[in-house]
This record gives structure tokens, sequence and C-alpha cells, in this order.
């Protein structure tokens, strides 16, 4: 509930005084207590008169400090114009100061071009002297050198004809050592040409012998292949115990076991010997021959049962025809793949559908290798980028290391070495190739569930009979060999120690004419080293001519120094004078600097004087300021203490009529005296208009009131124009505040109004209560009375429905409304006369489900949202007044997304 104020209840109290008391009179109730009521309105009074002596006495004290704090504003004044004149004629003589200043360097800078002119003769004359003399002894430098130039090439000519002297005689030299060595080339061509028959024939006798050589050697190889094909697939890789212990259980130390199990692989010794008669070798790793595939597999089928050997475990990998067969089909799905990505799965599948296998009862493990690439070249062929190789052979031993690397792998990953130690299956191992790489795969498969069409049959190695059957077949081998070539030994000796004699001589006679050759290059050398003495002759006359061409120029910069000399010595003599003029004038000029610094330091201190009296000037005329509002303040207490005077000593009058005639004579007493109250009341409306608009400005303080007059003046029209002067203002509020003085006037003007509406309104009441009480007083005497006295009470006092005070709120509209990472973020103008902002959103654009922020700043950022969802935002203002608050409408829904 707003609050009434003070002046409203004490001017309305006014019109019940007349009214009220006039009908309460003959109450007999009210009878009762007129006699107490009379001795408590007496203290009213006196306590009234005491407020409105202290407020009196309030008044002068502060018109009194005002006056005193008015003439302080008027000395600080005269003070600040006093110091401002100050100011000006400092300021005028630091002009004057600047202006011999300026002057002085003016002078100063003249003297000083005529120094720096004078010291740019002596520099462009020093620099000539300078210039001079160094040309001269640069010309002394270049006579010696042109002297011994001079030297130098007169030596060079000689020695030119002393080399040339000693080159013809090593020409001479070496021409006779070449005759020899041709002399002994003769003699040994002659023994080789004897020697030639002889070997001619040993050769024909040996070559009758060599196929059986030929024939023993190529079964011994044959023999060797087959022997390493059955040999090689017997490995065995010792585990280190630390592995061994960690797959038992006797360990937890898992990088300790993969770490040795690391070095134990990289210096494993492989069965299969690089370079030996079973390393077969092919252009395409994937092409493998049905012999190596199953030596391939059984070689991997060997490790793994030797691995299981030493961990102790009783599961079993077996090579079958049926995997064999897989393996042989998963090369062939994959070599015809021109997919890059999963490409070993897509090959499994069609594998294994093609022989009636689950595709995920097969699994597959590979390794990468790198093949030999010869060449390689990219094209672009349609905004594709095509890369093509060219490659050279892989050994077989090279495919079988990768397997190896491929088991082994497998041991040191802790998610994969129990499928080749605690599995019971099938397996086979297949070569494929992708770009430059060839893959070892390890294919493995569950025995349960096989159609029974898949081969089951266990592939087996060569056994130890067969091997040592082969063993002997080498050794066989080897015995015919070794018989074949001593049979032949007496044709191969004679036919190498006559072929030994023919190289001697084919070695001789190249050693020889290895000499003539060299022999010769060492002539040509020689010849090329001899040179023309022409050009040395032509350069020691050219060095001659000029030596006498710098001497000439010798001359000419010695009577150039001496010119310069000259020169410089008239410049010095002018730069000296420039100097005396510049010391001078800078004399001056300093001494224009001081005074200007003395005055510049005079303008400080009335500057400062000038600041000092501007704030006291300041302080005084916000003294003076403050004054005058607590003056005014001061006013409307007095004006407030005279209006609760004025309304004691009415109610003071009212009670003692009221205890002197009869109730008919008091009802119209009370009449007379509610009319004065009335006219009392409006004095106190205008001394106290300050308090009156404020209660016009508030339409729920006037319906607060409990005065029946009061209520009967906001029922009839003056009262509507009250209520609109209300209203006025209440726009006046929500908008700018210069519209004050105009609703101040406006309320000035309305309370009069309202004063005489009251008049008129009491006046009508009372005669007609008057005239109602004699009527009745005439036909139904006392009951009759009661009864109408009664009814206009009632009337007075009800209470009317009570207004809502109507508050426009300023709306608002975005600026801005981006969205983020899961929030969004608004912006927007600022609005006048509004406490604050809300922002409601959703994800439906009937706004259901809607959360609402508020803020008191125009922008906001509501985070916490779903990313890339579409919201309706909206906006609204609001306004708090009295502990209520107001709100403008929602702004139409904009939409914003998150990111």
């Amino acid at each position: 509930m707003k609050k009434i104020s003070k002046n409203v209840l004490l001017v309305s109290s006014v019109g019940l005084v007349g009214s009220a008391f006039a009908v309460t009179n003959t109450h007999p109730v009210f009878a009762a207590s007129n006699a107490a009521t009379n001795a408590n309105s007496s203290q009213d009074v006196a306590s009234a008169q005491t407020q409105v002596n202290e407020a009196q006495k309030e008044v002068d004290q502060t018109q009194s400090q005002l006056n005193a704090a008015e003439g302080q504003l008027s000395t600080a004044n005269n003070n600040l114009d006093q110091k401002n004149a100050d100011l000006q004629k400092a300021k005028e003589a630091v002009d004057n100061a600047n202006s011999k200043v300026a002057s002085a360097s003016s002078d100063n800078s003249s003297a000083q071009s005529q120094l720096d002119k004078a010291q740019s003769d002596v520099d462009s004359a020093n620099s000539d002297y300078q210039d001079a003399v160094k040309e001269d002894k640069d010309q002394q430098q270049k006579v010696a050198d042109a002297e011994s130039e001079l030297k130098d090439k007169q030596g060079q000519l000689d020695e030119i004809h002393k080399k040339n002297s000693d080159i013809n005689a090593q020409i001479d030299s070496t021409n006779s050592d070449i005759n020899n060595y041709q002399s002994q080339i003769s003699d040994l061509q002659k023994k080789k040409d004897e020697l030639t028959p002889k070997l001619d024939a040993a050769q024909e006798a040996l070559n009758a012998k060599q196929p059986k050589i030929d024939a023993a050697t190529q079964d011994l190889q044959k023999a060797q292949k087959d022997l390493g094909e059955a040999t090689s697939t017997n490995e065995q890789f010792p585990l280190p115990q630390s592995y061994i212990d960690y797959v038992t259980g006797k360990s937890i130390d898992w990088d300790t076991a993969t770490k040795d199990l690391q070095e134990a692989a990289a210096s494993h010794t492989y069965p299969f010997t690089v370079g030996d008669a079973s390393d077969n070798v092919y252009d395409d790793p994937s092409a493998l021959s049905d012999s190596d595939r199953k030596r391939l597999n059984l070689y991997v089928k060997n490790l793994i049962d030797s691995i299981n050997s030493q961990v102790g475990s009783t599961n079993k990998m077996t090579v079958t025809d049926g995997s064999l067969e897989l393996a042989k089909r998963y090369t062939q799905k994959f070599q015809s793949s021109n997919k890059e990505l999963f490409r070993k799965y897509d090959a499994i599948e069609l594998a294994s559908s093609n022989m009636g296998l689950d595709p995920f009862a097969v699994i597959g493990y590979d390794i990468a290798a790198d093949r030999q690439v010869i060449s390689k070249s990219v094209s672009i062929s349609n905004g594709n980028v095509q890369t093509s190789y060219e490659y050279g052979t892989t050994k077989m031993s090279e495919i079988v290391r990768a397997a190896f690397d491929l088991i082994t792998q497998q041991l040191t990953d802790p998610s994969t070495y129990k499928s080749i130690i605690d599995h019971n299956s099938y397996f086979s191992v297949a070569v494929t190739t992708q770009d430059d790489k060839f893959y070892v795969c390890l294919l493995t498969i569950y025995p349960s569930g096989l159609p029974s069409s898949f081969g089951t049959r266990e592939v087996l190695p060569v056994s130890k009979e067969e091997i040592a059957a082969k063993k002997d077949a080498v050794k066989k081998a080897q015995t015919a060999l070794d018989q074949a070539k001593n049979d032949a030994s007496p044709e191969q000796s004679t036919y190498d120690q006559l072929r030994s004699q023919n190289q001697e001589l084919d070695q001789q006679i190249s050693d020889l004419q290895g000499k003539i050759n060299d022999a010769q290059n060492s002539i040509n050398d020689l010849r090329s080293q001899i040179e023309d003495d022409r050009f040395a002759q032509l350069d020691v006359n050219v060095a001659n001519a000029n030596l006498t061409q710098e001497q000439s120029a010798a001359q000419l910069t010695a009577a150039k120094v001496q010119s310069a000399q000259t020169w410089l010595n008239t410049a010095q003599s002018t730069l000296a004078s420039a100097k005396q003029g510049v010391d001078s004038t800078k004399a001056e000029l300093d001494k224009a600097e001081s005074d200007l610094n003395n005055i510049k330091q005079k303008l400080q201190a009335a500057q400062q004087a000038y600041d000092s009296a501007s704030k006291a000037q300041s302080d005084a005329s916000k003294n003076v300021d403050s004054l005058k509002q607590q003056l005014e303040t001061a006013k409307k207490k007095l004006a407030h203490a005279k209006a609760e005077l004025v309304l004691a000593q009415t109610k003071q009058n009212t009670d003692n009529k009221q205890n002197q005639g009869s109730s008919d004579n008091k009802q119209n007493q009370g009449s007379s005296d509610n009319k004065q109250n009335q006219g009392n009341s409006d004095n106190k409306q205008n001394q106290g208009n300050s308090d009156n608009k404020q209660n016009q400005g508030n339409s729920d303080n006037k319906q607060s009131q409990g005065s029946s007059d009061n209520k009967q003046n906001q029922g009839n029209s003056d009262n509507k124009q009250n209520q609109g002067n209300s209203d006025n203002k209440q726009k006046s509020d929500n908008s700018n505040t210069k519209k004050d003085a105009n609703n101040s006037k406006s309320s000035s003007s309305t309370t009069g109004k309202q004063t005489t509406t009251k008049k008129k309104t009491t006046k009508k009441a009372t005669k007609k209560t008057t005239k109602k009480a004699t009527t009745k007083k005439k036909s139904t005497k006392k009951a009759t009375t009661k009864k109408a006295t009664k009814k206009a009470t009632k009337k007075k006092v009800a209470k009317k429905v009570k207004k809502t005070k109507k508050v426009v709120v300023a709306s608002s509209k975005f600026t801005s409304l981006k969205g983020s990472k899961k929030a969004f973020v608004g912006k927007w103008k600022k609005s006048k006369s509004v406490s604050g902002y809300q922002v409601r959103y959703s994800t439906a654009s009937s706004m259901k489900k809607a959360k609402t922020k508020s803020t008191k700043a125009t922008k906001l950022k509501v985070s916490g949202l779903k990313s890339k969802k579409k919201y309706y935002v909206q906006l609204r203002s609001y306004r708090k007044l009295s502990n209520n608050t107001y709100y403008s409408a929602w702004t139409k829904a904009k939409t914003v997304k998150t990111r």
C-alpha cells in the first residue's frame, strides 16, 4: 500500500471536522466524550504552536547563514576577478619575453647560418685538400706500381725463355723412351705368336671333358636345393626366460618380457640362407609356387610349435590342404580387388564364402614389408593422381623373415599373443602385394562348424629319413663332380699353364703400351706448356709506356695539392670570424631565455593564485546553493507546522461549539464550522503546494483518505479533472524529467480547483443534511432525526472502489541476435526509465515451456543450450515502482540457431 502524504491527511481532516462532528454530536455515544475531547484539543493547539515556533526559528537561522554565504560568494567573485587580471598581465609579460627570445634566437640563427656556411666552406676546402693529397699519394703509388709492373713483366719474359728451353730437353728424352718401349713390345709379340697354337690345342682337349663336369655341377645344385627346401622349415626360436615366466604366470613383468623377446628376435638366425640354392627369387611375391607356399606354411607351423613347447602349451595349430587352399584363394581375391581400404577383410570374406566357410570364423593378422622399387612415376588422369612403380625381385628369404616378424609381433602384443599360444585351430600363411609393399598374412580358422568339403588332411613336413636321403644325394653329386674334375686334371693343368703364360705376355705388352701412352701424353703436356714469348714481350713494352704516363700525371697532382692548401687557409680565417659572431648572439639569447624563465615562474604563481581563487569561488557558490535548498526545506516545514496549528485550532473551536447549544443549533454550527474548516483546509492546501502536488500525482493516496467530503469530491467532475492531472503527471514521470516544472504548475492549478470543489460540495451537503433534519424533525421527531443522521454519516464514510494506477513501460527490441557454440548472444538499445529487461526463449514458436532470463544490462548471453538447434527469442522491459513491477509487451519472436 502506498504511503499517504501527511499534508493530505491534515487537509482532509479539516473537512471531516465540519461534517462528521456535526452529525455525531447528536449521537449519545459521542456526547459523553466531548469534555475529554476539549482538553485534548487544547494540548494539540499548544503542541502545534511549538512546532510553528521551532520551524520559524530554523527558517530565520538558515536565512542568516544564506546571507553570510552570499557575502562570502561576492568576496570570492571580486578576488577571482583580481586574480584573473593579474594572470592576464603575467601572460602579456610572457608574450613580450617570448618575443625577445624569438628575436635573439633569430639573430643567433643568422649568425649560426653564417658559421655553418663558413664551416661548410672549410670542410669543402679541407675535403678538396685531402682529396688532392690522396690523389697525389695515389698517383705516386701508381708510378711505383708501374715501375714494379715493368720489372715483373721483364722477369716473366726471362722465365718463359728458360722454361721453354727446359721443356724441349724433356720432350727429346721422352721420345727416346718411347722408341725403347716399342722395341720390347715387338719381342714379346713374337713369343705370344709362338704360344697361341699350343693354347688352342689345350683348350680343345679340355672342352672335350667339360660336358661331364657341367652335368655333375647341375646334379649337385639340384640336390643342394632339394636339401635346402627340406631343412629350411625346421625353425626353432628360443624364447627368453622372462617371457616364458610371464606367459606361464610366474611373473607379471610384461615390459621386461617383451623387451627380452624383441632382443632375441633381433639376434635370431634364420634357417633360410640368403643366396643359397633354395632361396628362390620372385618378380611378384604373391605368385609363390605351390612348393614354396607349402615351405612357408610349414616354417610358420614349426616356429609356433617351438614356441608352444617352451611355454608348456598343448594347443596345436595345424596346416591342412583346406587351409592352404584358403590362403591361395585369399591371395587371388586380394590381388584382384581395386579397393584401397578394407581390402584384407573383403578378401577374407570372399575367399571364405567361396569355400563355404563362415567369414567370422576366419581371422587374419598381417605385416607389411618393403618391396625393391627401381623407379616411381606420378601421373594425373581426369583429376586423379596415379602412382606407378617398377619393382625389382623379392627373395624367398625376405618373405620368410617377414613371416617370422609377424609371429614375434603377435607375441609382443598383450592383446594378441594368446591367439598364437592358446588356440587349437587350422591356419595358413598367404602373401599379397599392394603398391610398394608386400604383406604376409596369418589366417586362423576355427575348426568348429566347418563344411564337409573343407580339406582337413594335415600337411606334414619332410621326414628325417627323407632329409637323410637328400643329404646322401648331395654327397654323391659332390663326389661325381670331384671325379669329373679329377679326370680332366691333366688337360686342365696344361691349359692353365699355357693360359697363364699367355696372360703374362699380354700383361707385359699392356704395361709397355701403357708406358708408351703415358710418355706420349707427357710429350703433349710438355708441348702445351711451351709459351709464346711474343705476348710477354708485348707486355714489357706496354708496361714501359704506362710508367712514362704515370710519371707525367704525378707532376699535375703535386700542383693541385698546392692550390688546395691556399684555399683552405682562406676558409679557416673566415670561420674564426663567424665563430665570434655566434658567441655574441648566443650570449644575448641566453639572457633573453633566462628572463623568460623568470617571467614564466611569475606566470605559474599567478595561475596557481587564480586556480585557488576559482576553487574558493566554486566552494562558496556550492555553499550558497546548499543553503538555498536548506531554506526551501525549512519553509516547507514551517508551512506544514502552520497547517497543523490551523487544524488543531479548528478542531478546538468545533469541540467548544458542540458543547454549547442544542442539537439543531450544533448541527448548524457544525455546518458553519465545516465551511470554515474547509476554508482553512483550502489555505493549508495553498500553503503546502509541494505536498499537494505529490498528493495530486498519486491517485491511490487520494483514494486512501478517510474523509467523506474528499470522496464526494472525487466523484464529481472536478475530481475527474484531478485524476486526469494525476495521469498526466504519471506520463511525465515515464518520459524525461524536463517536464517537472510544467507538471508543478499543473498541480498548483488543480489544487485550486479541488479546493473550490470541496467548498461547494461541503456547503451543498451541509444544507441538504440540515434541510432533511428539519423536515424529519417535524414529522418523526427524534427517531427520524437519528435515522437521517446515520444514513448521512454512512454515505459520507463509505469507501469507493480503488482505481488502478496506469504505468506505461518503454518497450525494447533486439539490435543483434547471434548464435554461438551451444549458446546465443542478444543485444538491444537502452530504454528510458526502465529497471531492467527480460529475455525468454523456447524451441517452439508458441513459446511453450519457455525459459526466462533477467538482466539490467543491454546484452545477454544464454549458454548451456543444445548444439545446432533453432530457438525462438523474445524481449521485454520492466519497471519497479513502490514495490510493484510493471512490464512492457513481449516483442515479436526472432529466431537464432546455435552452433
